[in-house]
């Protein structure tokens, strides 16, 4: 008589590289998992521990230990396809694992510990928005993995958030506007004169976000319908736009055009370095030139953001201005968004008011 083969609970799945555990989970039901191993062995012991986890789910009520790197990785790893912030929850997560101790068991989160990360923020000078931001990730992190990953943590994020002093956003007068673009004329390098003048240009012309303009490629800009494409994939919110090309877009972009075909006439990129160091190199940020040149101007600080909050407002106090129109410009999904933009200098609050009809005097 043949002896009975062991089960052994692992097996190999079509299209996958590692083994796959198969076992019952607390509820009794047939659950089956990745054992993230190409080793049968470690495989095995694997499905022995997720089925030992779960044993004591179910009789000792015991949540088996999951520590903060486990938490940060699974989410991170599993979210890095399906959203687009998955960079910025990576910067968002690097203060939060340097304030708590490696090897933070998760399962021991307090109340007190999120209270200590605030203080440990708020001392350090951080705003409460930005210290919301941060919290809302471990946040997001918790849910997810209860969720998704038949986690039974604690989430002691969940009202702790703080309240928020709501800014307007800077936006320049005009009168500044045209100070930081004879600053960005004057830039002391001749490879920052190339571009700055031309971004602050395009920033101010077009409503598009400085990440948007730097990374425009050519293929992407025509001359003859006087658009620019962005695709799903370029914008934030998700959604194609056509943006229409004024007089000052087209010659800045002409003049760029001009730059690219004298040093590197293949490159796909608007905004390409010509500094020697990064030659051909697409330029991904502006920052610091930009506020070199904010410096120089003499005006308040503001970023290049601030182009894009600028071009908005301006456009709405055109006369005959159509809100509607200008929001699918922006790209904004709802009205609510691009109101949010508009910024009111307080002569235009005077005219507001200057034309009403006199109904009745006293």
């Amino acid at each position: 008589m043949h002896k009975r083969k062991k089960k052994e609970g692992v097996r190999r799945r079509k299209g996958s590289r590692y083994w796959w555990a198969s076992y019952s989970d607390a509820s009794g039901k047939r659950v089956e998992k990745s054992t993230g191993t190409t080793n049968k062995r470690e495989a095995i012991a694997v499905r022995n521990k997720m089925q030992t986890e779960e044993w004591n789910k179910k009789v000792h009520g015991v949540e088996p230990d999951r520590s903060f790197e486990q938490l940060a990785v699974l989410y991170l790893r599993g979210t890095a396809d399906v959203k687009r912030s998955n960079s910025t929850d990576v910067k968002r997560f690097k203060p939060l694992a340097l304030y708590f101790p490696e090897g933070l068991l998760m399962n021991t989160l307090k109340v007190e510990s999120i209270a200590g990360y605030i203080h440990h923020r708020q001392d350090a000078g951080v705003s409460n928005k930005t210290i919301n931001k941060e919290l809302s990730v471990l946040s997001s992190a918790i849910k997810y993995c209860n969720r998704k990953l038949g986690w039974n943590l604690p989430n002691p994020v969940v009202g702790q958030r703080l309240g928020e002093v709501n800014e307007e956003a800077r936006c320049l007068s005009v009168d500044e506007y045209r100070k930081l673009l004879t600053s960005a004329k004057q830039a002391q390098s001749s490879h920052t004169r190339n571009y700055l003048a031309d971004f602050i240009v395009l920033g101010f012309n077009t409503m598009m976000r400085p990440g948007e303009m730097l990374n425009l490629e050519w293929n992407r800009v025509s001359f003859d319908r006087r658009t620019v494409e962005l695709r799903v994939e370029d914008t934030k919110g998700k959604a194609r736009r056509l943006i229409p090309l004024n007089d000052e877009a087209m010659a800045a972009l002409l003049r760029l055009r001009r730059v690219a075909d004298a040093h590197f006439p293949d490159t796909p990129w608007v905004f390409t370095h010509t500094k020697p160091r990064y030659f051909g190199k697409q330029i991904q940020r502006v920052t610091k030139v930009f506020t070199t040149a904010v410096e120089r101007a003499e005006i308040p600080h503001a970023t290049p953001h601030a182009l894009r909050h600028t071009s908005i407002t301006e456009s709405v106090h055109l006369p005959n201005a159509n809100v509607v129109d200008i929001s699918k410009v922006a790209g904004h999904k709802n009205l609510k968004t691009t109101l949010g933009y508009i910024h009111t200098a307080d002569e235009r609050l005077h005219d507001a008011v200057a034309d009403l009809p006199k109904i009745a005097t006293i």
